[in-house]
């Protein structure tokens, strides 16, 4: 991947990614109703030298085990680590309907959850604030989407952009683009603006 520019996509398992990354590349990676169907990194083809790169999602998962789960995640640290790989900024994707009890969860066992450390994590490896998209808002009623942007927003987390989304109902689609669009050519320039 040398010589091009990285968009990451990161997220629990099943939140999403893939279908973000079909719908900003017009792509179409396959995607599962059950969670873990991306396994390895996978870069795809944006526009020109730019590319998003589906991670799997990192978290436990009933039916893999440690070793592969560790495995992943050595995966995902490697790639955002290596300088190698230049990222413009990341995309973390949340699945709205269960945000906030993995995260109750984790916290009342004193466990940072996964997600924040992702986010800071993203924030540490580029100089551009992460977008986090608060996905599948079409599961979630406005009450139960302010308690997970409230959540969000109790942790020290690098500034961050929160869109609402649903891929399914297509809201908040277009200012996703537009917002990645925005900054692809703030970073890079005018060239990268016409797809």
């Amino acid at each position: 991947m040398n010589n091009s520019y990285n968009i990451p996509v990161t997220g629990r398992p099943n939140a999403g990614k893939t279908t973000v990354i079909n719908f900003l590349a017009r792509s179409k990676r396959p995607v599962g109703k059950r969670a873990g169907t991306t396994l390895r990194i996978a870069p795809v083809q944006l526009v020109n030298d730019v590319f998003l790169v589906d991670l799997p999602g990192f978290g436990r998962i009933t039916r893999r085990s440690k070793s592969l789960e560790e495995k992943i995640k050595d995966q995902i640290v490697n790639f955002l680590e290596n300088p190698e790989n230049p990222i413009i900024f990341g995309i973390h994707v949340i699945d709205s309907s269960t945000f906030h009890i993995v995260t109750e969860n984790l916290e009342k066992k004193g466990i940072i959850p996964i997600d924040i450390e992702m986010i800071q994590f993203l924030g540490e490896v580029t100089k551009n604030p992460p977008i986090v998209l608060m996905n599948k808002i079409d599961k979630v009623n406005t009450v139960l989407f302010n308690r997970n942007v409230d959540i969000l927003s109790t942790y020290k987390l690098p500034r961050i952009e929160i869109l609402p989304t649903s891929f399914k109902t297509k809201d908040g689609c277009r200012d996703f683009r537009s917002m990645v669009r925005n900054l692809i050519v703030k970073e890079l320039g005018v060239k990268y603006q016409n797809w």
